[in-house]
């Protein structure tokens, strides 16, 4: 009954704003963009039928803007997506209720519109976008993404242009836009920088970010609502297929944030059963938690489950044993404790 109720919480709080209406909707009414626009125009009499609301500074876990990066004046920074306030991809993405196109970067790599769902292409791609991702509320000059993308390359400036020429089209035949549309869909800003357009596009990445931030400042079933929604939408790893140093600290970063979002949804969890798979899943993303293990050898023993304690120490240990470590005297007299009484 409990869990119910915070899933039915959860999916309330997206009555909370109203949708950005269908793109197709909005395509039909734009005018032509020429090839010198540099950036997406709203023609006259077009409203986007949305609740515009300002976001942080930075997004919660991700990269601080690189060298090169700059700000986004607040007229142009991106809208807080009020739909992950939810509890599953289902409910976040539903086509009813946001017609944007999705960037998944968190599990996979796939873009999804409305015309397709897209995946399958090199590194290169997925990194762009992973970059412009993290510079949601910064704009990505071209110095900067080069420099990430290409470290080594003598000219990295050089094959810039080619591939966002490619990653805009793949992403406007995902929302079945004209391929000159490319301009849209990833903005070039003031001359100055490179935004995903928000709203055109929206990343899992984001959404996770914004619930935990959400999460930080809600109380009671709305709280475990964003924690739940949080986790249910983190599936794997972020930018899995992106090699580069920056890529790995970022989704270090974001698995370290969904490992606490578990340990504080066992903190709120009233039944034993339910917190261990908190539990079991905060230890599958970090191996070395040795308080987390401590935890699950806890709650086995106060549910009865002798072998459960057993296995859960030796994975423990094994993890450790794989990075040179031994477990700590804390662990081992705690381990000592709970199997003398079971």
């Amino acid at each position: 009954m409990r869990r119910q109720f915070v899933r039915e919480a959860a999916k309330a709080l997206v009555g909370r704003s109203r949708a950005i209406r269908s793109l197709a909707g909005l395509l039909v009414t734009f005018s032509p963009f020429g090839s010198r626009n540099r950036t997406a125009r709203q023609p006259a009499g077009v409203r986007l039928d949305a609740r515009a609301v300002s976001i942080p500074a930075g997004p919660t876990g991700g990269m601080s803007p690189g060298q090169g990066a700059q700000s986004i004046p607040p007229a142009t920074t991106p809208v807080v997506e009020q739909a992950a306030m939810t509890r599953s991809t289902a409910v976040l993405h539903n086509a009813t209720v946001d017609r944007r196109g999705l960037i998944r970067l968190v599990g996979q790599c796939v873009i999804e519109g409305g015309n397709r769902t897209a995946g399958g292409w090199g590194a290169d791609t997925w990194a762009l976008l992973g970059l412009l991702a993290e510079h949601r509320s910064s704009l990505l000059t071209k110095a900067a993404a080069g420099n990430k993308l290409w470290p080594e390359a003598e000219s990295p400036n050089d094959r810039f242009a080619g591939l966002l020429k490619a990653t805009r089209a793949k992403m406007c035949e995902a929302l079945g836009m004209p391929g000159n549309y490319g301009r849209i869909v990833i903005q070039f800003i003031g001359g100055t920088g490179y935004r995903i357009n928000p709203d055109l596009y929206t990343c899992d990445v984001w959404q996770i970010r914004d619930l935990l931030a959400a999460e930080a400042r809600a109380k009671g079933s709305e709280k475990t609502a964003a924690l739940i929604a949080a986790t249910d939408l983190y599936t794997g790893r972020y930018l899995p297929d992106v090699p580069h140093g920056w890529a790995r600290n970022a989704a270090d970063a974001l698995s370290r944030a969904v490992v606490q979002a578990l340990a504080q949804l066992a903190d709120l969890e009233e039944q034993p059963e339910v917190e261990i798979g908190y539990l079991e899943r905060a230890t599958e993303l970090d191996g070395t938690a040795e308080h987390l293990y401590r935890r699950r050898m806890e709650v086995y023993a106060r549910v009865g489950r002798p072998q459960a304690i057993h296995y859960c120490y030796d994975e423990l240990r094994e993890q450790l044993r794989a990075r040179g470590r031994k477990p700590s005297s804390q662990t081992e007299q705690l381990y000592s404790r709970v199997t003398d009484f079971t």
